[in-house]
């Protein structure tokens, strides 16, 4: 079942003064909005949507599937025609004048060949557009990622009795994807990083076939994927007796985030959150080796809107769904971040991941 948010499309529309609203989705594009509007799950389709009909575009390999998990869309075939002809077909069809694109999500090839077919369509845009929209979750998307991060949960509490001296990065990073698709996981949602001792130092670092040792920090950032929407967790732990140095960066860091998740709220900025943390890790003595933005939106993608950043002013909706993660890197040494994932609600934060 779709739970998008046509009201949006609608107004949008009104306001380029555009016919339809085109979303493209090639393979491997990462293009979650199609699933977001129509519950098509299709790897290859066009989306056009008027303020009155909606469309979906696809290929033989996906009729079946469309019709199944789309009901509110006429589904269209390619056929001999491919997609641009079938599209342009539509669009002369419908006596369309200009269309609405997110030229953040549409590819230049596109544009191109349409132009080619339809050389009198207007093409308007406007940048993240749906991305905007999809902040604010629905009830029934927060229970998605919730599952979502208990499968990563409980996938990371079977790989803790392996996570030893011995065991090599890669090995913990395999263990704990197949943990996460064992558990219930469609996917994974990323490349699991499973860093150790000055490996750590790396905010995104693979896993390598370096041994863990005793006395050093391995971190561990993963996520499953559960019907389409993304956990992203991150877990600094110690094997054996860590040093005195060592154990003061992980304090600050896991204070850092305490702060952080208390400051949250709704109406606040991406850019007080941030600053909450960031102060107090320069407080600690090691502001310059905080090396990233404390966080960022999470839902049908690892990554989206909105981000947690210094630069991020614009404030923080009720219902967004968000990850604080702060941390510090010291080369030669090693690193600490913890990450976890939070709904944001009127008067708070609800962390999902604990």
């Amino acid at each position: 079942m779709s739970i998008a948010k046509f009201p949006s499309i609608t107004t949008g529309l009104k306001r380029h003064r555009a016919g339809a609203f085109v979303l493209v989705n090639h393979e491997n594009s990462g293009q979650p909005n199609t699933r977001y509007l129509s519950g098509f799950t299709g790897s290859e389709s066009i989306v056009l949507i008027t303020p009155h009909r909606r469309f979906i575009i696809t290929d033989g390999r996906y009729l079946s599937q469309a019709r199944d998990e789309t009901k509110s869309f006429e589904i269209i075939p390619t056929g001999k025609h491919g997609y641009m002809g079938v599209f342009a077909d539509l669009v002369k069809r419908l006596r369309i004048r200009s269309i609405l694109i997110d030229p953040s999500r549409t590819y230049y090839s596109f544009i191109v060949r349409l132009r080619e077919q339809v050389p009198n369509l207007l093409i308007r845009h406007e940048s993240d557009m749906l991305q905007r929209v999809r902040m604010i979750k629905t009830p029934a998307e927060i229970v998605l990622i919730k599952k979502s991060v208990r499968i990563a949960l409980r996938a990371f509490e079977h790989l803790m009795p392996h996570i030893r001296e011995g065991a090599t990065e890669r090995e913990l990073a395999d263990r704990l994807e197949f943990f996460m698709k064992e558990a219930g996981a469609e996917r994974i949602a990323f490349d699991t990083i499973c860093v150790s001792g000055k490996n750590g130092a790396f905010p995104h670092g693979k896993p390598t076939s370096k041994k863990i040792r005793k006395g050093e920090l391995v971190t561990l950032d993963f996520g499953a994927v559960y019907q389409g929407y993304n956990s992203d967790i991150t877990r600094t732990l110690a094997v054996g007796k860590i040093s005195d140095k060592l154990s003061d960066i992980y304090d600050a860091v896991q204070k850092a985030q305490a702060l952080g998740i208390k400051k949250t709220r709704a109406g606040i900025t991406g850019h007080e959150i941030d600053a909450v943390c960031r102060d107090y890790i320069a407080e600690r003595g090691y502001g310059k080796y905080f090396l990233h933005g404390t966080g960022h939106g999470l839902g049908l993608e690892v990554h989206e809107l909105p981000i947690i950043a210094q630069e991020s002013h614009t404030p923080l909706p009720f219902g967004a769904i968000i990850t604080i993660e702060p941390g510090i890197y010291i080369e030669g040494l090693g690193g600490v971040r913890i990450e976890d994932d939070i709904v944001i609600t009127k008067s708070g934060s609800i962390v999902l991941s604990k």
